[in-house]
């Protein structure tokens, strides 16, 4: 069986430790993001939308659409998120 004890005195939060970056600001997180459209992939299959997964182009600060496994941004062919 549990005894309750009162908390020592300042010791009233909860006891979560936040990350020193959970308040920073990403580079350009106020800038929005482009609309780079569905892979050539997804155009050939006519996929829905519905059916489409969002990644990120960092080189062109957008999302382009596509399936799950597609890794190149179909603008400017980055690999690398």
């Amino acid at each position: 069986m549990a005894v309750e004890r009162d908390p020592p005195d300042g010791a009233g939060d909860t006891g979560v430790v936040r990350f020193p970056q959970s308040r920073v600001r990403p580079p350009g997180a106020g800038a929005p993001f482009k609309e780079l459209g569905p892979s050539t992939l997804a155009k050939r299959l006519g996929a829905p939308v519905e059916q489409a997964t969002g990644h990120w182009c960092s080189r062109c600060r957008g999302i382009w659409y596509g399936y799950l496994l597609e890794v190149a941004c179909p603008v400017c062919g980055n690999r690398h998120g």
